[in-house]
């Protein structure tokens, strides 16, 4: 995976219509209210094949984890359902941007075999401050290619 990917998916967010006016950074969201963090989980290799030429195609599964601050005050339903409607808002735009192939690259890989998917969205912890806590996976599939250097 590239090393810039983080920022260029920290990117990528914020152009979603779902978090405007949300600050997203690569760290932990909060405890202010309409800030976002997002961080690596780490890589799976889901499959590995070698060529006769020594060429290794590897498929991997990046996670992320998108954590949102957001105003909800105690008994506030209308708010409530207004960042529930945000966290489906954003997995469905994450859904098309990558049926579009309009996705940060990840691997070095072709482009259309990339894809990027939001899922798990919830309320993590509401406290008594005002603030709610929201997480939602993102989990990027592409493509690795390493070739034997030739000295």
């Amino acid at each position: 995976m590239k090393e810039t990917v983080l920022s260029e998916l920290v990117a990528f967010l914020a152009k979603a219509p779902a978090l405007e006016g949300i600050t997203l950074r690569t760290e932990e969201a909060g405890p202010a209210p309409d800030a976002g963090g997002l961080w690596p989980q780490g890589v799976t290799v889901l499959s590995r094949k070698e060529n006769l030429l020594g060429a290794v195609t590897l498929r991997c599964r990046a996670e992320f984890l998108l954590r949102l601050c957001l105003p909800l005050p105690p008994g506030d339903d209308r708010q409530a359902l207004r960042n529930a409607g945000r966290l489906l808002a954003l997995q469905g735009w994450v859904a098309r941007q990558s049926a579009a192939h309009a996705l940060p690259r990840f691997g070095d890989g072709m482009p259309e075999g990339e894809t990027l998917r939001a899922e798990e969205g919830r309320l993590e912890k509401a406290d008594t401050v005002a603030t709610a806590r929201y997480t939602l996976r993102l989990l990027a599939e592409y493509t690795e290619i390493y070739k034997e250097e030739t000295p």
